[in-house]
């Protein structure tokens, strides 16, 4: 989903109106990015940073990745995306891919992506809401961690992904 992505987000010369920064974050740029892996920024709309960049609540809830890539982006406010490796572990995610922002407006990002990955918005009023899809292997989630509307996706282990479709078959046999 997100394999060639850094290339595309530090060499891109041609951006995509959707996925243009410059002026506020945007939940497209999340979608284009984590789900589609398909997201191009133009120039200088986002710098690379270290993980020990991001602010200490992101790093804290993000935990001790093996490998990061992180940019600021050029936005209003604090905005961060960032694509994140952990080791190996059985229950572990392997891979996490977020856009975080303090400017973000978050019932609409959140209404955006259960649109894309439910076909539909349910009125919620819950400040954290996740949507698992075992068959594609990931989990993704629209949260607040201090000042910032987070919206990442979370790729399932392989141990959780069995667990979690097993469960599923149980309750909604096909």
């Amino acid at each position: 989903m997100i394999g060639g992505l850094a290339f595309l987000l530090m060499g891109a010369a041609a951006a995509n109106p959707a996925t243009d920064v410059a002026a506020a974050p945007s939940p497209d740029l999340f979608i284009s990015t984590c789900l589609d892996g398909q997201s191009r920024l133009s120039s200088g709309a986002a710098d690379a940073i270290s993980f020990a960049d991001l602010p200490h609540e992101l790093r804290q809830r993000l935990g001790k990745p093996q490998s990061a890539q992180v940019w600021h982006l050029r936005a209003y406010g604090r905005a961060y995306l960032y694509i994140i490796d952990y080791d190996a572990d059985l229950d572990a995610n392997p891979r996490i891919c977020g856009l975080a922002s303090d400017y973000m407006n978050y019932n609409a990002a959140r209404e955006l992506v259960q649109r894309r990955l439910t076909g539909e918005v349910d009125p919620m009023t819950e400040r954290s809401v996740q949507w698992l899809d075992p068959k594609r292997g990931y989990k993704t989630l629209a949260t607040t961690v201090g000042d910032f509307r987070v919206l990442q996706v979370n790729w399932l282990s392989n141990a959780e992904r069995l667990r979690i479709t097993k469960a599923y078959q149980q309750i909604t046999p096909e």
